[in-house]
């Protein structure tokens, strides 16, 4: 009980808000940002196994799928176990598992590693975000939820160079940055502390999983269909902006780093309007959602380079503006013993989007004929589900259009 009470009295500040922040920069990490530079190198020295390019796919993209699936359940666990236990044990099974295929030259190996990372990722992001909504409360947790998504992009431009770098000479020394996960093992147990969890163990006996007491299910379950989409919107110009330069006539790995990064910048840009902009969630929203569908009609009608990085730039500022809200709206008015199974039911439809954003890309593109094409088809898609996103939240009460989140 005398535990219980200190934790109740102490306020989190700067040291708790970016340890939080920087253990959601363990998801980039994770992602292909890292490890794109390597794949065809990797891909050509396991060349002789059969699949090698689903299996070397899988490499990059299966920690998004267990996220997906396992979010929800650990924000379940995070509620009743603890959500700073859950990131001490999470970030220690990620650096150890994230750093082994620097020893491991079986592919099948490596593929089950990074499966075992995504499981402690889900973790990690799960209790990250959650304990975000704890320490801090209405306009300081948006700001932080800003903060997470607007530094990540730059995390991402900072992997890119390390794993070029890194692999340039061996693509196994690109797993090593995988122990920065032991540096936030050491923030998370100098800096952090476990909410107070009597009366969150209590709630949580006495509330059924879908009791909307605890959690307003329609509601969460309504951004979360909307998170699917926005994140699949999200991850488009991450992976294809590549491709597209490389088609429009720039063959060179370097100058398509470089336009990408700079397109990359518009990402953190989105999350500060976020904090700045006095609006509700709706306007902001809606404004997202405009911003990627233009930038997905500049980049899908103009055939020329130079339109893929500002059609990027203009989807981008859309995507860094999207995280935030969607968070920050999913995570409002939830009751402290259930805030660990939202955030983990929203993390799971945010990675779920992301890993079927390639796959709806290639089935467009096959329907379509062309990559252009596709972003056509997304560009109108934004559009039709800004005006969803009005029509529904207009329709339901107590929704974003009718609360302030700056």
């Amino acid at each position: 009980m005398e535990s219980t009470d200190r934790a109740s009295q102490r306020s989190a500040g700067p040291l708790q808000g970016w340890t939080l922040v920087a253990s959601a920069w363990l998801a980039v990490i994770a992602s292909g940002a890292l490890l794109g530079p390597v794949l065809p190198r990797m891909t050509d020295q396991f060349r002789s196994v059969p699949h090698v390019k689903v299996l070397v796919s899988l490499v990059a993209t299966l920690p998004a799928l267990f996220v997906a699936l396992l979010a929800a359940p650990f924000g379940i666990l995070a509620d009743r176990a603890g959500y700073r236990r859950l990131l001490v044990c999470a970030a220690l099974l990620y650096g150890f598992l994230g750093i082994a295929p620097y020893w491991l030259h079986s592919l099948y190996a490596i593929v089950i590693s990074r499966g075992i990372v995504g499981f402690a990722e889900a973790a990690i992001m799960t209790g990250a975000t959650a304990l975000i909504g704890h320490y801090f409360r209405s306009s300081d947790s948006a700001r932080w939820y800003a903060l997470q998504a607007g530094s990540a992009p730059l995390v991402a431009i900072v992997a890119i160079a390390l794993g070029g770098g890194l692999g340039d000479s061996d693509w196994h020394n690109v797993f090593l940055v995988y122990g920065f996960a032991f540096v936030i093992f050491v923030l998370v147990v100098t800096f952090l502390w476990e909410p107070p969890r009597e009366a969150a163990r209590s709630a949580a006996a006495q509330d059924a999983f879908m009791n909307s007491a605890v959690v307003d299910w329609p509601r969460l379950l309504m951004i979360s269909a909307i998170t699917v989409f926005s994140f699949s919107a999200f991850m488009v110009t991450v992976i294809q902006t590549g491709s597209l330069l490389n088609e429009r006539g720039i063959p060179s790995p370097r100058m398509i780093g470089f336009w990408q990064s700079i397109a990359s910048l518009a990402n953190p840009l989105g999350a500060l309007l976020f904090g700045l902009w006095a609006a509700k969630p709706l306007s902001k929203l809606t404004t997202s959602l405009l911003l990627m569908s233009a930038g997905f009609a500049v980049i899908g009608l103009q055939p020329s380079w130079q339109a893929v990085i500002v059609g990027a730039v203009i989807t981008n500022l859309g995507c860094g503006l999207v995280q935030p809200t969607l968070v920050t709206w999913a995570l409002a008015d939830i009751a402290d013993a259930a805030r660990g199974k939202a955030a983990g039911t929203w993390l799971s439809a945010a990675f779920l989007g992301q890993f079927l954003s390639p796959l709806s890309i290639v089935w467009l593109e096959n329907v379509c004929g062309s990559l252009s094409s596709a972003l056509v088809c997304y560009s109108i898609a934004c559009l039709l589900m800004a005006a969803v996103v009005v029509l529904a939240v207009r329709e339901s009460p107590g929704q974003p259009g009718e609360s302030e989140t700056a």
